[in-house]
């Protein structure tokens, strides 16, 4: 999985992360974006885009920018072998806004 940051890294946001998975039980690709363990709600909006090989059919998952702990844009029960490309935007304790995008190529099980 790689990360790409749009703001200097902070130790402000430091309990919010971001996640994709790509390709999970051959079903799942999703993007989350996630303030854990604290669950306090920030402001968030995570869109999930899923590249099949080939980069044919590609479609992207939104969610509503909202004021909640967990931000998760994905879909079960696609077979098709995916890269999910994760756009993550939330506001952080110091009341910074950030946009990282994450690409992943697997399943990423030890992100969780």
């Amino acid at each position: 999985m790689s990360v790409l940051l749009a703001a200097p890294w902070s130790s402000a946001h430091a309990d919010l992360k971001v996640l994709g998975r790509a390709n999970c039980l051959g079903l799942i690709n999703e993007s989350v974006t996630y303030d854990r363990p604290q669950l306090n709600p920030h402001w968030m909006q995570t869109t999930s885009t899923h590249i099949p090989l080939g980069a044919i059919n590609r479609h992207s998952i939104s969610t509503p920018r909202a004021y909640t702990w967990r931000s998760y844009a994905g879909d079960i029960g696609d077979r098709t072998v995916n890269t999910v490309v994760g756009s993550h935007f939330f506001v952080d304790y110091s009341n910074v806004p950030w946009t990282l995008r994450v690409t992943a190529y697997d399943c990423n099980l030890t992100e969780w």
